[in-house]
């Protein structure tokens, strides 16, 4: 199956303070403001305009963008998601900066975006001061649904995406785009929501400070440092002012042979305190098995 998607894109939240939600994440992970529209606060982390968008709202996921590989993919996602029966929200750019898109309603009620690529306008290096750590890009997200076999099998039969791992029939998923990246949506059974949303870092140094800034906010990790099963990758995680999750992680897999690899099923008899979700040990906190935030198709 070809590849309709490129890569994760942006996600979209609504807050009921979008600039000051944006502030927060620029001090605490290093985002940047790159533009700010009324209510409306785009901002990014490398050169692209935009990787995290705040709406005026009530602190819900409006929803998560998928870079598509090109415009004919957007009409090719639009095509398949009418014809499975699934709910298209609309065929414009919720945002700036991007030309094509179509927002639909994944089984479960997960909301995506598929858009043309984000312009890359923005200078990497120079007009950043954020005292955040500064991630590489946004990596993926996780969310929930009820039935993850049929969230997965939206993301390979309506998106294109292959599976890089998964935990059972109707466990935990893991989903890869075209860029290689062992996930770019993640998923997990439960009420539906966005659990989290995630950030490639460059280094320990990066996690360590950003500890360190929530430490000067009076505020604390929910979970980690450890390193995932499923990824490889070295995570943290704290929650966003919406009561959302934001990972920070490094040394997420990259799969550079779709004709060699085999997805992998992880034993999880042992439940949340098996290595499958921590090979350190140290098992989730209660603040990590939060739902997250509801989605609402509310702009």
């Amino acid at each position: 199956m070809t590849y309709l998607i490129r890569q994760m894109g942006h996600v979209v939240i609504s807050s009921p303070d979008p600039l000051g939600a944006a502030n927060d994440i620029c001090n605490v992970v290093g985002l940047r403001i790159t533009e700010q529209d009324g209510d409306t606060v785009y901002l990014s982390s490398n050169d692209r305009h935009h990787e995290v968008t705040y709406v005026k709202g009530d602190g819900k996921a409006v929803a998560c963008g998928l870079e598509a590989v090109s415009p004919g993919a957007v009409d090719e996602v639009k095509r398949r998601a009418l014809s499975d029966g699934l709910a298209v929200l609309d065929d414009r750019p919720l945002g700036r900066h991007y030309d094509n898109a179509v927002r639909l309603v994944a089984p479960g009620g997960a909301i995506f975006e598929v858009h043309t690529p984000i312009a890359r306008n923005q200078p990497r290096r120079h007009n950043y001061s954020t005292p955040g750590a500064r991630p590489r890009r946004i990596e993926h997200i996780n969310a929930f649904a009820p039935d993850t076999q049929a969230f997965g099998e939206f993301c390979e039969k309506v998106l294109g995406m292959k599976l890089s791992d998964q935990t059972g029939e109707d466990g935990l998923r893991w989903y890869r785009a075209e860029d290689g990246f062992h996930h770019t949506i993640a998923m997990g059974p439960g009420k539906s929501g966005l659990h989290h949303y995630a950030f490639d870092l460059h280094s320990l140094e990066d996690l360590a400070a950003i500890a360190d800034n929530l430490t000067l906010k009076d505020r604390a990790l929910v979970w980690g440092p450890g390193r995932h099963g499923a990824g490889g990758n070295i995570f943290t995680y704290y929650a966003d002012p919406h009561g959302c999750l934001v990972e920070n992680s490094i040394e997420l897999e990259r799969i550079d042979n779709d004709a060699t690899y085999e997805p992998r099923t992880w034993d999880i008899s042992e439940g949340l305190a098996g290595r499958w979700l921590n090979l350190w040990g140290t098992p989730p906190t209660p603040g990590f098995l939060c739902p997250g935030i509801p989605f609402s198709p509310d702009v």
